[in-house]
């Protein structure tokens, strides 16, 4: 069976603590559920959705977020996994995005604490310049997936709408370092090692709004370890 012998090597996989795959959760609705907790600010959805084709299987979560929806994520917690031991660790999702990426300043995937989002050194990656970027502790730091776009006026690494794009990060308080691979290809201008860290308690997936337009967003086969996971 194709989908237990694709567990299986995520089960093989070195320093891997968690993945989902999202097969064993019920079409409609994401329901609050250890170890997920949704998180919405706004009125957009989030779904177990059984019709677009996956990333692996059949299902995947599709986040909704309209053009005035500012949260609509769901947040991973589990005091076993995270923090991290020395607070570094690896964090993979395939993503699909409803759109191509837009101007505006938007998060995907968002590391902070659980019980005070969006304080400390907090790091959102996602779209600015309609390209990969983050930034950490707010707009205290950040880094655009092309360095040198204003003053090239060239785009950095963009996701192809309704196309399957594997992405992983890597954060390690105790160096600090921060890096970030598409596809299993790193982003040489998303590495950084000069910007503190800390030791984050939960990881985020979904859209955080600041500018732009809504979108449409589908995630698959997330999984976190303290080691790399690579693209299977």
């Amino acid at each position: 069976h194709l989908r237990d012998r694709r567990k299986a090597r995520f089960v093989a996989r070195a320093g891997l603590r968690f993945c989902d795959d999202f097969e064993s959760k019920t079409v409609g609705t994401l329901a609050t559920a250890t170890p997920w907790v949704v998180q919405l600010n706004g009125s957009g959805t989030l779904t177990v959705d059984g019709t677009t084709p996956a990333h692996s299987g059949s299902k995947s979560i599709k986040v909704h977020a309209g053009d005035n929806d500012y949260d609509t994520l769901f947040a991973y917690r589990d005091a076993a996994v995270l923090p991290a031991p020395n607070g570094r660790f690896f964090v993979r999702a395939y993503m699909r995005l409803g759109r191509a990426m837009a101007g505006g300043h938007n998060s995907f995937i968002i590391a902070d604490p659980f019980a005070m989002p969006g304080t400390g050194n907090n790091v959102r990656l996602g779209e600015m310049n309609a390209m990969l970027m983050y930034t950490i502790m707010g707009d205290g730091h950040g880094a655009l997936s092309n360095k040198n776009f204003y003053t090239d006026g060239k785009p950095g690494v963009a996701f192809a709408p309704t196309t399957w794009v594997c992405l992983e990060m890597l954060l390690d308080r105790a160096r600090p370092e921060i890096d970030v691979w598409v596809d299993g290809v790193e982003v040489p201008d998303l590495h950084h090692t000069d910007w503190a860290l800390d030791s984050y308690d939960t990881v985020r997936f979904g859209f955080e709004k600041y500018a732009g337009p809504g979108i449409d967003i589908w995630y698959d086969d997330i999984a976190i370890g303290t080691e790399r996971i690579g693209c299977p």
